[in-house]
């Protein structure tokens, strides 16, 4: 098995079939085995009216329905790269779709560079809002140093080097889940939403992988939606802030002591106060001592196999080096 593309899925129904069909779509121009592996953390009801959608895809015999009772999207997504047999692993929301290449270039991506130590290769993504297509394909740190910032890099013409980025990525399965241990503590924890790609993509540059933007046609993530549409309640069924564990926003603060450590962390984290307390609604003071509790372990880890700290990371900037 060459690629394996893993959805993890929340009372997502109708724009799961979407996404699946979509992805059946670019199977076929990739010349190799490949399966599609969704980890379902639906409410019950809900449920029951996706596997009434399943018939219809199994009998491509692609498509692995796997249902979880009420974890995270971090760890449906490590159980689905468990589940996975595929060399690579792509990984995307089950809301989304795909351009025409984005498989097959991502895929020559990573058989032509073998001798680099990749860790997570980025097709570009837009959204399909109320909003401008032109988003930034990496995040920046800002001029105060913060790691959590917004999308305010570059827009890039050609395979390059980044910082980090949420999903789409592609990467190696078995450096997935035994050099970088995925989404570690927040997948351990079932945490709820918000921090989990900072803290893999940035793991990955801690322990001397490098990610990379791959120059190919996007993948559209349908949706964040308009304020009016939230305001409705509509999505909030779907989205991940619905399971898990501790409040949304706590996993920003966990990722950042799990990269940076006591000190280090905590310095990240009150430069990220002001935006965690305006998107998330969370208080860092209060939840700092449970993040020390929960992180500390992976932290240990992290630094007894690391190439940086974060510290020397920020100072080094590696994915700006050619």
């Amino acid at each position: 098995m060459k690629l394996s593309v893993i959805i993890s899925n929340r009372n997502d129904i109708v724009l799961l079939n979407i996404t699946l069909n979509s992805v059946l779509e670019a199977f076929k121009l990739i010349d190799c085995k490949s399966e599609i592996v969704v980890v379902d953390n639906s409410d019950k009801e809900m449920f029951e009216l996706i596997k009434d959608t399943f018939p219809a895809f199994i009998k491509h015999n692609k498509i692995k329905l796997i249902h979880k009772d009420n974890v995270s999207f971090t760890k449906a997504r490590m159980d689905a790269a468990r589940a996975a047999k595929g060399e690579y692993l792509f990984c995307i929301d089950s809301h989304m779709l795909l351009g025409c290449n984005t498989l097959r270039r991502s895929i020559e991506f990573m058989d032509s560079n073998k001798d680099k130590p990749i860790g997570f290769g980025h097709p570009p993504m837009r959204w399909a809002k109320n909003g401008p297509l032109n988003i930034k394909q990496s995040v920046s740190i800002t001029a105060r140093g913060s790691i959590y910032a917004k999308w305010a890099g570059k827009d890039f013409n050609k395979d390059s080097k980044m910082f980090w980025k949420p999903m789409p990525w592609i990467c190696d399965r078995e450096w997935y889940l035994n050099k970088l241990k995925g989404y570690g503590s927040h997948a351990e924890y079932s945490i709820s939403w918000g921090g989990a790609e900072l803290l893999q993509q940035i793991k990955s540059w801690i322990l001397g992988y490098e990610n990379w933007y791959i120059h190919t046609d996007p993948a559209i993530h349908i949706g964040p939606y308009s304020k009016a549409i939230y305001n409705t309640g509509q999505t909030k069924r779907r989205a991940y802030v619905g399971s898990g564990n501790y409040p949304e926003g706590f996993g920003v603060i966990l990722a950042l002591m799990v990269l940076g450590g006591e000190k280090e962390g905590y310095k990240q984290v009150k430069l990220a106060q002001a935006r965690l307390r305006k998107i998330h609604n969370i208080r860092v003071e209060k939840w700092w001592p449970k993040a020390v509790e929960l992180g500390k372990a992976e932290h240990e880890w992290l630094m007894s196999n690391r190439k940086y700290n974060l510290n020397g990371l920020l100072k080094e900037l590696p994915w700006k080096k050619e």
